[in-house]
């Protein structure tokens, strides 16, 4: 190989390996980094105000079963004359008060069973925020995911071109064939196809986080992140243990069932009549009158069956979905505990050497190209192998931390 030959081959892997970007010069921005995402996400994200909403009406509920029924006034006014003869017409009237009297253990029970409620409704909340914050985490890791593989196919652009620029050297010197040209440019014309898709998924991905974020980042705002955290091993069971009792979706059925329970015993309290209590004065022509009395409905006829009955089966409802709350969450618990365990697994084996066989090889690749003991062919082979490598690293990055947010959200979180 001649000193051209040696100088083109030098410049070819100069490109190779010196540090690169996928972009030109950075419009004004923000860069946001993992934490600040989260923070705009459960400021912004439109899904908040309707659970904030939910919580603000139960808390007006229990304002309405506190509240005390409001005293009944009656009054009658009006004019009268006796019988006799001779008689006028004279003024006459009437005036009453009543109140209702609850029967104190329907009223207590209708209490309990809104403020349970209350709790149900900050459950829901909690478990939103849980589920909003995996979501977030995984579209952010994809969003940065896709900002590596754009880094990586700019730089598969550049060492093409370095590439065809090295082919046309030799070509033009005799050294390597025409048709060798031609190969390295359909790598180059490979290598833009895979920019312009990689530019795409960009593009989608943020915009996925950014809807969550309720439309909060502008076009030139970016993230600032990697893919270093938690990596350890959990026991399955202490996770599912610990998410029965901490889990919003297990707190909140739970309180669902007392509040199923609350109901039922206000509608039997309910057979129980009310006691209403009133007062009167009136004035009539020839008298004037003062009266108190009680009223009581009579539970004769109806004892409130349907009511009791519906309760029941409510209470058993909730009770149903509280054990198969239970039973799913094991199993989604176990799910992704599994996930998790296999992109921690698929993390370690390019950890333990896989990374470093794709660096060994394409640096025989291309010490065999140098000595002239292999053609272009291997040398793309050994390239293209070492950036998949690159590529199906942080892939396995990327499903790490995806599993671990959906593990955390599956565990109400993580030791």
């Amino acid at each position: 190989m001649n000193l051209r030959g040696l100088i083109s081959l030098l410049l070819f892997v100069l490109f190779l390996f010196r540090p690169f970007s996928a972009g030109g010069e950075e419009q004004n921005g923000k860069k946001y980094t993992l934490e600040e995402i989260l923070i705009l996400a459960k400021e912004k994200n439109p899904s908040i105000v309707i659970f904030r909403a939910n919580l603000e009406s139960a808390r007006g509920a229990l304002v309405s079963a506190r509240a005390y029924p409001n005293p009944e006034l009656d009054a009658d006014i009006g004019r009268g004359k006796a019988l006799e003869s001779g008689a006028v017409y004279e003024r006459q009237y009437s005036f009453g008060i009543s109140q209702l009297l609850e029967w104190p253990g329907k009223r207590l029970y209708r209490r309990k069973a809104a403020e349970a409620e209350i709790d149900v409704a900050g459950q829901e909340f909690e478990d939103f925020r849980l589920e909003l914050t995996a979501q977030v985490k995984e579209a952010f890791f994809n969003a940065l995911l896709s900002k590596r593989l754009l880094e990586i196919a700019a730089k598969n652009i550049e060492t093409a071109q370095a590439l065809v620029n090295s082919v046309q050297l030799r070509v033009n010197s005799g050294e390597a064939p025409a048709v060798e040209l031609v190969k390295a440019r359909v790598e180059l014309l490979r290598a833009t196809k895979d920019l312009r898709v990689a530019g795409n998924r960009v593009a989608i991905s943020k915009s996925a986080l950014n809807a969550l974020l309720g439309g909060a980042l502008s076009v030139y705002d970016e993230i600032a992140g990697d893919f270093s955290g938690v990596r350890r091993r959990y026991e399955l069971s202490s996770l599912i243990e610990e998410a029965m009792t901490r889990h919003p979706q297990i707190v909140r059925q739970t309180r669902a069932f007392e509040a199923a329970g609350y109901t039922l015993s206000q509608e039997r309290q309910a057979r129980f009549p009310d006691l209403s209590v009133r007062g009167s004065m009136s004035e009539e022509i020839d008298k004037r009158s003062y009266s108190v009395g009680l009223s009581i409905p009579f539970p004769f006829f109806y004892q409130r069956q349907g009511e009791v009955a519906v309760a029941q089966a409510g209470r058993a409802r909730a009770e149903a979905e509280l054990e198969r709350t239970r039973v799913e969450l094991a199993k989604l618990i176990t799910q992704e505990y599994q996930n998790y365990q296999i992109a921690l697994d698929q993390l370690n084996i390019f950890n333990e050497g896989l990374l470093k066989q794709a660096d060994e090889a394409l640096r025989i690749a291309q010490f065999s190209y140098e000595q002239g003991e292999s053609g272009l062919l291997d040398l793309l082979d050994a390239v293209r192998v070492q950036r998949t490598t690159l590529v199906e690293y942080d892939e396995a990055q990327f499903e790490l931390q995806a599993a671990l947010a959906r593990l955390e959200r599956m565990t109400g979180g993580l030791p």
